[in-house]
């Protein structure tokens, strides 16, 4: 006899009766209304929509229609990606990163496995990506370093509460009023105690090859380093290389997936190398 069916709901008290009223605390609902605007629905895996509710407050609805079961070395108890982003957007904005803001948690199990899920979040005010921003080559100096220390603070505070990325891209850090970086789409990231150094520097590779060349420049690229480490580069020189290995593995990587036809909007043209041995 197979197990049965139920839905946990965890949702934020602030916004709870809100939601409620807008009938967003109904999964069954959530996936036949035909009211939601498409934002991404390329993937049948995973759909991400959204919705105004009465008063103009925009909401998000990222929904996983049909949850595969891990393999049989997976963790039957693994939580769901819905899940999985609830729990770091909670431990960034208790870190003090600025990030999106989690109204609800929806999630089917059967036994101890999610066999469906949704997550809503709350509409940011950060309409460019940082990677708009770092394409403008009008920012000012005196901008591009202020953003260029913030980005290596938030990203030291996100590994420092114990969360790799996983997607760290620039395309995924929105900008808002006064160049707030706000860190998204955290639906792969890993929560741990410590975070190891592969996936630090996995993260910091992430942002290194998602830099376009120019504007962004081996200076910049240093100030970001120097900041995120706190020491000068030369003092570093290991995990300098570690990142420019990375980075460039991910360069042929992704060159062979887009060679091959697939969509992605991660390859920037080749930036510059950054050298261990730079004194600053």
């Amino acid at each position: 006899m197979p197990d049965p069916r139920n839905v946990e709901i965890t949702a934020d008290p602030a916004f709870e009766a809100q939601l409620r009223e807008a009938g967003l605390l109904d999964l069954g609902a959530l996936f036949t209304r035909a009211d939601l605007v498409p934002v991404k629905t390329k993937l049948a895996e995973r759909q991400t929509l959204k919705l105004a509710l009465p008063g103009g407050m925009p909401v998000y609805i990222k929904r996983y229609p049909k949850l595969r079961k891990p393999g049989l070395l997976g963790r039957a108890s693994a939580p769901s990606p819905a899940r999985r982003e609830w729990m770091a957007l909670t431990v960034l904005g208790g870190a003090g990163v600025p990030t999106i803001r989690p109204l609800a948690l929806l999630e089917e199990c059967q036994g101890r496995h999610t066999v469906r899920a949704a997550l809503i979040t709350l509409g940011l005010d950060a309409p460019h990506t940082l990677e708009d921003i770092a394409r403008t080559a009008a920012v000012t100096a005196a901008r591009k370093h202020a953003i260029t220390r913030e980005l290596a603070r938030i990203t030291r505070r996100m590994h420092d509460a114990g969360i790799n990325h996983r997607d760290y891209y620039l395309v995924h850090i929105r900008v808002g009023a006064g160049d707030t970086l706000h860190v998204t789409d955290l639906n792969r990231a890993d929560l741990r105690k410590v975070v190891p150094e592969r996936w630090v520097v996995k993260d910091l590779a992430a942002l290194h090859f998602s830099a376009p060349n120019p504007p962004v420049s081996r200076t910049d690229r240093a100030r970001f380093l120097r900041a995120y480490t706190g020491k000068r580069l030369r003092h570093c020189r290991s995990l300098v290389r570690a990142i420019t290995r990375k980075a460039e593995r991910m360069r042929r990587h992704t060159g062979k997936k887009v060679a091959a036809g697939a969509a992605n909007y991660h390859l920037p043209e080749a930036g510059p190398r950054m050298n261990p041995d730079d004194r600053r």
